[in-house]
């Protein structure tokens, strides 16, 4: 009855506000993915042109941006856009944590989106296909320890090239209805606020950590056997669910073996959405979000082995847990700030809140606020500034086998229940597509999780890092890639 209970009041709680929303023009994409920030990117006129005729009028400001081939254009008319993209991230932990040391990650992909209106007359239509190639291990895996990750684009530690997206996406009923099927990344459309990705850590980007962690939804390149349908119940409100294959075999493979004789489970999401982000139409863009989820796949007991006793006294194999994985979140950002209707500058904040409702996680809790403000000095309108702060509760359980392990190596000590991590990061925007990314990142009271086998009881953590982001297709003249993980 408690978890019916929490189900039917996060739905009322967003289909309220969907039910009195005024019919505003909307976005071009209001969907789980979109920002307003990214609205006015997108509103903004080519300054290679192109479509020329058909662009909206063109804003005051515009982020300088490399001139775009012919040879481009020609693609784009012929219905193919290429995205590549690089992110590199240097981390190092100065003080606290298990260890102290530095590391670097990142994550190479390229890709395309064939627009089969284009190419074939099949209206609605689009195929997309990404490969992705990451390198490099991260600061939390092997130095800090901790849950939370300080460098956001470690996703697979297994250094080879992978094929990620394979995907049939169809728009219809005036691009209200969106279906795509195939080989998905579920992070992708669930638990989304782009504004949460102008940051290095991975506490809040692409969506809250706990969503990516604990909820049997996967990240890109891992990408799974799935469906994803999305409906504009009205102009600015949605509903999105999708059905995802679980498969713990994927994440270490080439992506290439579509067999489903590995799979442990499913797991399917629901997100509701009021969304107002085009700065045409709104003079303070905003977005509420929430949704709920559950998984079948078995987990791994987190403190009991397969004799049923303390798996960090005993040792042994970690029992199977069958419980089924369920929770529910709420989020939203909203710009409070904007001096400019024609210019970028602007502050928005944003906060929310993931919760399990079963305890055989690591983490049960995470609650998150914080701002972006773009635009923070007048001569550079694109940089922005943020700041994340995100409060975790450990488990019982997880405590309690932290402490056993500890103690077994000689150590004493429990992690503390609640922890809290924050990031400060500016992104430099040099040109339209390169960003340089410095960020200073503390955690007070750090768990130990990704490093279990330990004696240290972690103390604060400072962590000093930088990351570069360089987005390849738009600086060949391409369109940006939606956004995503």
């Amino acid at each position: 009855m408690t978890r019916q209970s929490l189900y039917l009041g996060l739905i009322a709680a967003l289909l309220v506000p969907a039910v009195h929303a005024q019919d505003v023009p909307a976005a071009a994409d209001t969907g789980p993915s979109a920002n307003w920030a990214d609205t006015y990117a997108t509103s903004q006129q080519d300054n290679s042109g192109g479509d020329a005729a058909a662009a909206p009028p063109r804003a005051t400001y515009k982020e300088p941006a490399l001139p775009r081939p012919d040879w481009v254009q020609s693609l784009i008319d012929d219905g193919v856009n290429i995205r590549a993209s690089l992110v590199d991230q240097y981390a190092k932990n100065t003080t606290g944590g298990v260890y102290q040391g530095s590391h670097n990650v990142g994550q190479f992909y390229i890709g395309a989106d064939l627009d089969l209106a284009k190419m074939w007359g099949w209206t609605g239509s689009t195929l997309h296909f990404t490969v992705y190639r990451d390198y490099g291990l991260s600061l939390n895996a092997l130095v800090t320890g901790t849950y939370t990750k300080q460098q956001y684009i470690y996703k697979n530690p297994y250094t080879r090239w992978h094929l990620g997206l394979f995907s049939y996406e169809y728009k219809g009923l005036d691009d209200r209805l969106d279906i795509q099927v195939g080989r998905l990344g579920s992070t992708t459309y669930f638990g989304h606020l782009v504004v949460n990705c102008q940051f290095t850590s991975a506490n809040t980007c692409g969506e809250p950590r706990m969503l990516v962690s604990e909820t049997g939804l996967s990240l890109l390149p891992s990408a799974t056997w799935g469906g994803n349908v999305k409906y504009k119940t009205t102009e600015n409100t949605y509903v999105d669910m999708g059905a995802f294959e679980v498969n713990p075999t994927i994440q270490p493979s080439n992506g290439l073996n579509w067999g489903i004789e590995h799979a442990t489970g499913y797991t399917v999401p629901v997100e509701f959405g009021w969304v107002k982000n085009d700065p045409r139409a709104e003079q303070y863009p905003f977005e509420l979000k929430g949704g709920a989820y559950v998984s079948t796949a078995p987990l791994t007991d987190i403190n009991l082995n397969t004799r049923g006793q303390p798996l960090g006294i005993k040792g042994g194999t970690a029992a199977t847990d069958n419980h089924v994985r369920d929770g529910i979140y709420m989020m939203g950002d909203k710009v409070i700030w904007r001096p400019d209707p024609d210019s970028p500058r602007s502050f928005n904040v944003f906060g929310g809140w993931v919760q399990q409702l079963e305890q055989q996680e690591i983490m049960r809790q995470q609650i998150y606020a914080g701002f972006v403000m773009t635009g923070p000095f007048a001569s550079r309108p694109y940089d922005t500034v943020g700041l994340n702060i995100s409060e975790f509760e450990l488990t019982s359980a997880e405590r309690a086998f932290l402490a056993e392990e500890r103690a077994k190596l000689g150590g004493s000590g429990w992690n503390a229940r609640h922890q809290t991590a924050a990031d400060l990061t500016y992104s430099y925007h040099i040109v339209k597509g390169l960003e340089l990314m410095p960020s200073v990142q503390y955690i007070v009271h750090p768990d130990n999780s990704s490093i279990p086998k330990t004696p240290v009881l972690p103390k604060n953590l400072l962590v000093y890092a930088i990351g570069l982001r360089v987005d390849i297709g738009v600086l060949m003249g391409f369109k940006p890639a939606a956004a995503n993980d």
